[in-house]
C-alpha cells in the first residue's frame, strides 16, 4: 500500500511538472488528475472538475474512448471554447495510462494556436497586401476630385462673399472634403511620427461610441471590459478612429434586426507574434457581437476589397481598417458563428517606454 501511494506521490510530482498540459481519465471516463498546465490552458479550477466526466472539458473529442484501447491515438485540429467564450486550437494525444495501479488514459494536449496564427497572418498579409493596392489606387483617384470641390466653394465663397445663406453650406462642404482628405492622405500611407500621439485606448473607444450613439438601435446594448492598467499607445488618432468605427458599425448592422450586446474588450496579450516579429506586450482591442455572423463562403476573404455578405455593403469597411492598422505594426484577426463574432485588434506597444514608465511609477 506504501509502496503504491509513493508511486502515485511520484506520478503527480511528475506531471505536474510537465508544461504540457495532461489530464488523466480514470476507467469510469472521469477526471482523476489535471496537472497546473492543464488548468491553465483550459482556464479552470483542477479542483472543480476532479471526478466530473472528462466529456465536460473535451467535448465531441472522441466517440468512445475506450476504442484507444491500450494504444495510442493523435487528434489534430481540435477546437476548445474557453470560459472567456474565446477558441483554443490544440493537438490531443490520448494513451493508456496506468495511475496507482488503475486502469485509464493520459490525454495531453499541445496549443496549437501560435501555428494557427501564424498562418492566419500570413492570409491576412497578402489580403493586406491586395487590399493596399486598391485601396491606394482607390484614393488616387478620388483625391483629384475632392481637389476640385474643394477649389470650387473656394471660388464660390469669393464671388458671392455676402450670402448669409450659402455661405454655412459652404463651410460643411470645405470642411468635409478637407476631412476626406485628410482620411485619403492616410490611406496612402504613413504620415510618420509626427501624426502620431500617445492615446489611451479606452479614450478612442470612448470617442468612437460618442460618434455612434445617435445611430446605435434601442435594442442594442453597450458593454465594456475594460482592462484600467494598459498603457497609452502611440497612435495617429484620428486614422484609429477609422478603423475601429467600421468595426463597431459592422458590430451594430449585424445585430440590426434582432438586436444584442456589443462588447468592447481589452487587454494585454505578452509574447505575441505578428509577422515574423515576436513582441513582449500587445494590446488587443475586442469588438463582440451577438449578430447573425459571417457567411462562411466570404470569411476566408472578408479583408480583400470589394469583398462583403451585406446587401448595401461596399466591401471597403474591412480593408481600410486592416490597412490602418497594419500602417500602426499591428493586425486584425476575426472568428465568427452565429450568435458569436469576434474581431481582435492587435497593437503592439513601445516596449521600452512601457518598461520606462514601469520603473518611474
Amino acid at each position: 500500500m506504501t509502496n503504491q501511494i509513493t508511486q502515485s506521490i511520484s506520478e503527480h510530482e511528475i506531471l505536474a511538472g510537465l508544461t504540457t498540459a495532461v489530464v488523466w481519465i480514470d476507467k469510469n471516463e472521469n477526471i482523476g488528475y489535471i496537472n497546473l498546465a492543464g488548468a491553465e490552458l483550459l482556464q479552470l479550477s483542477a479542483q472543480r472538475v476532479i471526478g466530473m466526466n472528462w466529456r465536460y472539458i473535451l467535448p465531441k473529442l472522441l466517440d468512445d474512448i475506450h476504442a484507444c484501447g491500450t494504444g495510442r491515438l493523435t487528434i489534430h485540429e481540435y477546437t476548445i471554447r474557453l470560459p472567456d467564450a474565446q477558441k483554443l486550437h490544440v493537438t490531443c494525444t490520448i494513451s493508456y495510462y496506468e495511475m496507482a495501479d488503475e486502469d485509464g488514459w493520459l490525454i495531453e494536449l499541445y496549443n496549437t494556436e501560435r501555428h494557427h496564427r501564424i498562418a492566419e497572418e500570413d492570409e491576412r498579409w497578402h489580403q493586406y497586401e491586395a487590399g493596399n493596392l486598391l485601396v491606394r489606387t482607390l484614393a488616387h483617384e478620388i483625391k483629384n476630385p475632392l481637389a476640385g470641390i474643394y477649389g470650387s466653394t473656394q471660388l464660390l465663397s469669393r464671388r458671392f462673399p455676402d450670402n448669409a445663406k450659402a455661405e454655412p453650406f459652404l463651410e460643411v462642404i470645405q470642411k468635409e472634403v478637407k476631412r476626406l482628405q485628410n482620411l485619403v492622405d492616410r490611406m496612402l500611407g504613413p504620415r510618420g511620427d509626427a501624426d502620431k500621439e500617445l492615446v489611451n485606448i479606452h479614450e478612442l473607444i470612448s470617442y468612437v461610441l460618442e460618434v455612434v450613439r445617435g445611430e446605435k438601435p434601442d435594442h442594442i446594448f453597450i458593454k465594456l471590459d475594460y482592462d484600467p492598467s494598459i498603457p497609452e499607445i502611440s497612435m495617429d488618432f484620428e486614422a484609429m478612429v477609422q478603423a475601429l468605427l467600421n468595426l463597431v458599425k459592422n458590430a451594430m448592422q449585424a445585430m440590426e434586426t434582432h438586436g444584442g450586446m456589443l462588447t468592447l474588450k481589452t487587454r494585454v496579450e505578452s509574447k505575441f507574434t505578428l509577422g515574423t516579429k515576436t513582441f513582449p506586450l500587445v494590446a488587443v482591442i475586442s469588438v463582440i457581437d451577438e449578430g447573425e455572423g459571417i457567411d462562411k463562403s466570404v470569411f476566408d476573404s472578408i479583408f480583400y476589397p470589394m469583398v462583403t455578405s451585406k446587401k448595401n455593403g461596399s466591401g471597403l469597411g474591412l480593408s481600410v481598417s486592416q490597412n490602418i492598422v497594419r500602417q500602426h505594426g499591428g493586425l486584425i484577426v476575426a472568428e465568427s458563428e452565429p450568435g458569436h463574432t469576434v474581431f481582435n485588434i492587435y497593437l503592439p506597444f513601445d516596449h521600452n517606454r512601457v518598461i520606462s514608465s514601469r520603473h518611474n511609477q
